[in-house]
C-alpha cells in the first residue's frame, strides 16, 4: 500500500536567474507554481487520454503539490485570490479517493486472499465498485479544462511577480513551514495509538508540511540525498493505517449488507496487520526531528554545528 514517489525531488541549494525586480525566493515561487501548473496539467491530459492506475495515481501526487504551492503562495501573498481554484482542486483531488481505496483493496485481496473462496463475494464486489468508479470519475475528470488550469495558474503568476518585488520572500516561505511543521508536531502529541484517526490528522498535516518542504528545499542548506525518500516513507507507513483502517470499515458494511457471507477471516487479518503497522509507526514516530528546525531560531537538524575556532573551541573541550 505504499505510493511510490513518482516525480523525484532533489532538495539542493540552487543557482536562479531572476529579473532585477525579484529575489531568487520570489522566483523560486513564482516558477515553482508555473512548473506545479504545468505538470498537473500534463498529468491531466494523461488521465483523460488514459484511466489508468498509475495515471489516476501520478495525477493525485501533481494536484496535492500543486496545492501545497497555492497555500504556500496565499502565506507569502495574503490578498492573491487562490480559495477558488484550491478548492476546486480539493474537490477532483476528493472524487479520486474513493477509487483508489477500491484499488487498494482489490490489490490487498488478490495478494493475500486469492486462493480463499470465503474471499470470492468480497473481491467481486470491490471489482464491481471500481468499474462503476472508473466509469464515473473519468467522466467528471475528463470535464476538467487543463488550458483553463494552466490559464488561471499564469495569471497567478502574473501578479505574484507585481507584487514579490520586496525583501524578506525567504523569511515568509521558511516561516509558512515552519507554521506547518508546528501543526504536525502537535498531531504528533495528540498521537494515540488506539485510535488510528489521531494518526491520520497528523498524516494529512505531514503531507502538507512535505510538499511545502519540497518547495522551499533550495531556500535550506542541502538535504541529505536520500532524505526525500525517507520523508516520503514515513509518510507511507500512516498511509498503510488509513488504509487497513478503510478496508475495515468496507468488510465491516459489506458483511453487514450480505450476512450470509463470513468475513471473519478478512476481519482478523486486517486488524493483525494494522496493529503491526501501528507498531512500527509507533517506533519511527521521532523521525520527524529529523525533518525541520524546531523552530525559526533553530539550525537545521541536517546542517552541521558551526565550528567554534581559538580560544573558545579549547574552553569548550575543556569543560567536557
Amino acid at each position: 500500500m505504499v505510493e511510490p514517489i513518482s516525480e523525484p525531488v532533489v532538495m539542493a541549494d540552487s543557482v536562479v536567474s531572476v529579473p532585477a525586480a525579484l529575489s531568487p525566493a520570489a522566483m523560486l515561487l513564482c516558477e515553482g507554481l508555473a512548473g506545479r501548473g504545468d505538470k498537473f496539467a500534463l498529468r491531466l491530459r494523461r488521465c483523460q487520454s488514459e484511466f489508468s492506475e498509475e495515471n489516476v495515481h501520478d495525477l493525485r501526487v501533481s494536484t496535492r503539490r500543486l496545492m501545497a504551492i497555492l497555500a504556500m503562495c496565499r502565506a507569502v501573498l495574503p490578498d492573491l485570490k487562490t480559495k477558488s481554484l484550491r478548492r476546486e482542486l480539493k474537490f477532483h483531488l476528493d472524487s479520486l479517493d474513493g477509487l483508489r481505496d477500491a484499488q487498494v483493496m482489490l490489490l490487498f485481496m488478490r495478494k493475500h486472499f486469492r486462493r480463499q473462496a470465503a474471499a470470492a463475494p468480497l473481491i467481486a464486489f470491490l471489482n464491481m465498485q471500481e468499474t462503476h468508479l472508473i466509469r464515473q470519475v473519468g467522466y467528471e475528470i475528463s470535464l476538467i479544462n487543463p488550458e483553463s488550469v494552466v490559464e488561471r495558474i499564469s495569471a497567478l503568476r502574473t501578479l505574484m511577480e507585481r507584487s514579490l518585488t520586496g525583501t524578506g520572500v525567504q523569511g515568509q516561505i521558511l516561516a509558512t513551514v515552519d507554521e506547518t511543521y508546528a501543526e504536525v508536531q502537535w498531531r504528533r502529541i495528540n498521537v494515540n495509538p488506539d485510535d488510528p484517526s489521531t494518526i491520520h490528522a497528523m498524516r494529512i498535516a505531514y503531507k502538507k508540511f512535505r510538499y511545502m518542504v519540497e518547495i522551499a528545499g533550495p531556500l535550506t542548506p542541502a538535504m541529505p540525498p536520500t532524505r526525500p525518500q525517507t520523508m516520503q516513507r514515513y509518510q507511507a507507513v500512516m498511509g498503510d493505517i488509513q488504509d487497513l483502517v478503510v478496508f475495515r470499515r468496507t468488510v465491516d458494511r459489506f458483511e453487514s449488507e450480505n450476512p450470509s457471507f463470513d468475513m471473519a477471516p478478512v476481519r482478523v487479518f486486517i486488524i493483525e496487520r494494522c496493529s503491526q503497522r501501528v507498531d512500527v509507526f509507533m517506533a519511527r514516530m521521532n523521525r520527524l526531528d529529523r525533518f525541520w528546525r524546531k523552530n525559526p531560531s533553530a539550525r537545521f537538524p541536517w546542517k552541521p554545528p558551526a565550528r567554534v575556532e581559538g580560544p573558545a573551541l579549547i574552553m569548550d573541550t575543556e569543560e567536557d
